[in-house]
């Protein structure tokens, strides 16, 4: 039996050349059949595809809910972090208006006449009790304009108090 083998070719595999189409060979089912029948092809027929969820309905359903619950959840979370900061902003304006309130009570306390009047005793001061002008000499006059002649105008001409005043109120109101 060995040497049967030995004797038989080897199988020769054709290839195809590039870019050929090969032909179906078309060969009867059964051998039983005389070869004499021609061969006949069964009836076909369409079949309809099968489709496959991925997932149930009530699996669709569950994951809708709790991703509106889970909305539901952080839309809330939003709502208390910008109640928190509201609340935050209206605590912090209302001592800002308590202090703002407190300052004036202080500079009306401060402006007050009868205030002024102890602190100018404590320094010393005492009410005038006549209008009595004292008169320059015009030489006094003339050495002064001319010592300040060469000076700033800032420096040789001060504002007067109530200007400072009123720029000082002014930038101060709200």
């Amino acid at each position: 039996m060995a040497t049967a083998l030995a004797s038989r070719p080897a199988p020769v595999r054709l290839r195809r050349p590039a870019g050929s189409v090969m032909q179906p060979v078309r060969q009867p089912r059964s051998k039983s059949k005389s070869t004499s029948q021609p061969y006949e092809r069964p009836d076909l027929r369409l079949v309809e595809t099968v489709h496959v969820k991925r997932f149930s309905l009530v699996t669709s359903a569950l994951v809708i809910i709790a991703s509106v619950l889970a909305s539901i959840v952080v839309f809330q979370t939003v709502i208390a972090e910008q109640q928190l900061r509201l609340d935050k902003v209206t605590t912090d304006v209302r001592l800002a208006r308590i202090h703002y309130d407190e300052l004036r009570q202080q500079r009306a306390e401060l402006r007050a006449p009868d205030y002024l009047r102890e602190k100018a005793m404590m320094l010393g001061m005492s009410q005038g009790v006549s209008a009595e002008f004292e008169v320059v000499p015009a030489d006094v006059v003339a050495s002064v304009i001319a010592a300040t002649g060469d000076m700033d105008k800032q420096i040789s001409q001060p504002p007067m108090l109530e200007d400072l005043v009123s720029t000082n109120v002014k930038s101060a109101t709200p």
